[in-house]
């Protein structure tokens, strides 16, 4: 006759687990790569910041005679401005879970929290995804519509380097890196080699530029392989830290208009806020001083074009004729009317843009927001 013989699958609940670790296991906690990026300017003390930038350059001429008289030029400095929005998340938890855990959730929650607000910076710098209306076009947008996307044809890796630095050297920059998704390393590994299949110089201008990869799951492999600028070129600055702080008694709205209250359900909840802005000058300089070309970036696309989505202002005035050469700005971006008084952007949707509409002393601005569709902005009786 069998015996029922309690085993150690029977008792299991009753056996003591051996604690390895005083922490919980978490993978790599990655942070903002465009905030490692860019340059910091110095942290504002309002929610905007003005930054002169050189908009025309003087002009000097040989004289033709002893009495040609001197010429006079003039300089003219336009206004960038950084606007400081807040980016900020509420983590409710109940009091007994609190108390029951074994570890400090709190110290597990905020690098966690750290990973998601860099990862919707990266988003909104890079691809203008899910950005304030305030901020300029991502990146990655505003490289599309200055015309410095590269096709990959049949180059090689090299080549294509090459080429986006090119870009950037035309419009009278310097770059300092190169940025693209993890996927990049392995494109690195095979594909900077010479003829008899070994890895080129280090000394080389094209291998030797500094490489960032972006972990945090904001890079976008469909819209580019990767980018190439001048960094430096790229700003941010910082209107308030990311804080923490502890809410016991508050009163939090859902999504759905429904609200839940801290205190009747004996939870707390960890509010974590942080306020910065961004900016590309893009100042004029003597190699490209056309501003609707000129950019401190350009990336190398993928073997399709990515997913665009067209925005065209139609400019006219009191007799409903098309003006010619007004100056569009849309999200920091600059596009001239053609004679058909038309100024057409790209953008990857989903976005909301601040524009304006300037020619001589008219100035008319407005706000669009683009989805996933093509958009048009009439701008009448300018």
């Amino acid at each position: 006759m069998a015996v029922n013989l309690t085993t150690r699958a029977n008792a299991n609940a009753l056996i003591p687990t051996q604690s390895i670790s005083d922490e919980i296991i978490q993978g790599v906690i990655a942070k903002s790569q465009a905030l490692s990026a860019l340059r910091e300017l110095p942290r504002m003390t309002t929610k905007q910041a003005k930054m002169p930038v050189l908009g025309m350059l003087p002009e000097a001429r040989f004289l033709t005679g002893d009495t040609d008289i001197k010429p006079t030029t003039k300089l003219m400095w336009e206004n960038k401005f950084i606007t400081a929005e807040e980016i900020a998340v509420i983590v409710p938890i109940p009091e007994a879970v609190l108390d029951d855990a074994e570890y400090d959730i709190w110290a597990q929650i905020r690098p966690r929290i750290e990973e998601a607000f860099g990862k919707a910076i990266d988003n909104a710098i890079f691809l203008g995804k899910g950005k304030p209306a305030s901020w300029r076009e991502g990146l990655i947008p505003s490289i599309i519509n200055a015309g410095a996307d590269i096709a990959p044809s049949t180059n090689n890796l090299y080549t294509q380097i090459s080429q986006a630095m090119a870009k950037v050297e035309n419009s009278g920059f310097n770059p300092t890196g190169i940025l693209g998704g993890v996927a990049i390393k392995q494109a690195f590994r095979e594909g900077l080699l010479d003829t008899t299949g070994q890895p080129l110089s280090a000394g080389n201008e094209v291998v030797s530029l500094p490489r960032m990869y972006m972990d945090n799951g904001a890079w976008d492999s469909t819209v580019a392989k990767f980018i190439v600028g001048d960094f430096s070129q790229a700003v941010f600055a910082i209107r308030q830290d990311l804080t923490f702080k502890i809410l016991d008694q508050a009163t939090l709205t859902n999504g759905d208009g429904s609200y839940f209250s801290l205190a009747e359900h004996d939870c707390v909840a960890l509010r974590a806020v942080m306020r910065l802005g961004w900016e590309v000058p893009n100042a004029i300089n003597s190699l490209e001083p056309d501003e609707t070309v000129r950019f401190p970036f350009a990336l190398v696309k993928q073997s399709s074009d990515p997913t665009t989505y067209t925005v065209t202002f139609t400019v006219t005035d009191t007799s409903s004729d098309p003006v010619t050469g007004a100056k569009v700005v849309l999200g920091s971006q600059v596009k001239k009317t053609n004679s058909s008084g038309q100024a057409v952007f790209k953008s990857l949707g989903s976005s909301t843009y601040a524009y304006s509409v300037e020619k001589g002393d008219k100035v008319k601005g407005g706000s669009v927001t683009v989805e996933s569709t093509n958009t048009t902005v009439a701008v009448e009786n300018f």
